[in-house]
């Protein structure tokens, strides 16, 4: 099954664009070359009981984690009431509705603190003012001994050497990311300590995300000419995920632990 293929449950989805999605998955790039390489890591956090995706979205990658981890309580928390509604619909369609939930909340207003064995957020630290305050408040929701998997992008982005800027026109962005040390310390500083910190979004990848903003504005714009060019530019990306870049990729992926 390609992965976020169930977002073809979301109501209100026409026949064409349900099949579409059956066929090829969830039709968002760069969320797939995240995803691909924060569910890797997904094996080193032992068998958590409770698990929170902040800043949660469509909800894929909470889906996910509620599929690798069964026995576990699985919450995706979002500011978007509209979206968490469709993945409710989505859970109970699944019948994962026991074990899934999904929550309009500010993700650095975290519910019940201390009670986490994982904290996910994804791309949410370039949004933040106070990126320090935000891993403060994910250590602040973890149980002794919980992990945070956090994905974030590079200060620069990567293409066969070409290096420049990463994207600030994206809405949201408070800075463009981070470098691995910069990464490094502000989760140090956070109170937890690095475990792991990788590249990801080698040249190959990075080329295909660079012509998928240029077709939609990183806004869902020319979803026509999009929908053509998905299946070639994931064909790209497979490729580019066949190796991982050592110093020079365009995103970055922590694995943190709270001590204790």
């Amino acid at each position: 099954m390609p992965f976020g293929s169930e977002v073809a449950l979301t109501p209100g989805l026409s026949s064409l664009e349900k099949m579409y999605i059956q066929l090829f998955g969830v039709p968002i790039l760069g969320l797939r070359i995240r995803a691909r390489t924060i569910l890797s890591f997904l094996d080193r956090v032992g068998l958590p009981r409770r698990i929170v995706d902040a800043g949660c979205g469509r909800g894929v990658i909470t889906l996910a984690c509620a599929r690798k981890f069964p026995a576990a309580e699985v919450v995706g928390v979002d500011l978007d009431d509209v979206q968490n509604h469709h993945n409710r619909d989505i859970a109970a369609q699944l019948g994962l509705s026991k074990t899934l939930q999904f929550l309009t909340w500010d993700a650095m207003k975290l519910p019940e603190l201390g009670t986490f064995d994982l904290v996910i957020a994804t791309d949410m630290l370039e949004h933040l003012k106070d990126d320090l305050g935000g891993v403060q408040m994910f250590r602040e929701a973890l149980a002794p001994g919980g992990y945070i998997l956090i994905h974030v992008p590079h200060l620069t982005r990567n293409t066969f050497g070409w290096k420049r800027e990463n994207w600030m026109d994206v809405e949201g962005h408070v800075r463009p990311g981070y470098t691995k040390e910069g990464l490094t310390d502000l989760l140090t500083k956070g109170g937890v300590q690095v475990k792991a910190c990788v590249y990801n979004y080698n040249s190959l990848e990075t080329l295909a995300n660079d012509v998928s903003k240029a077709i939609t504005g990183a806004k869902q714009e020319n979803k026509g000419l999009y929908a053509v060019a998905f299946p070639f530019l994931m064909l790209i990306a497979y490729f580019g995920s066949l190796y991982r870049p050592h110093n020079d990729g365009s995103g970055l992926v922590a694995l943190a632990r709270k001590e204790g």
